[in-house]
């Protein structure tokens, strides 16, 4: 129910991140499917200490991932 809430929250506030969790497989298979692929996915393991270099939170790691990718596309 959480997860539900915390989706429903970041969809009708227009927030971006909404697709990490879920938003268009309830969209386009319906709340089964989105509990369904919920359940299959293992918990999240706990935030990485900082000593290991600070957490990292997901919409950055998600914008290095993106630069990473465009800069090997924009290499060809």
């Amino acid at each position: 129910m959480e997860r539900y809430e915390t989706l429903r929250r970041h969809a009708l506030g227009g927030d971006a991140s909404g697709w990490r969790l879920g938003l268009a497989v309830m969209q386009r298979q319906g709340v089964t499917a989105w509990l369904r692929a919920w359940q299959a996915i293992p918990a999240a393991p706990p935030p990485r200490s900082a000593a290991a270099g600070g957490p990292v939170v997901g919409d950055e790691l998600v914008a290095v991932l993106a630069s990473m990718a465009l800069a090997c596309v924009g290499g060809k």
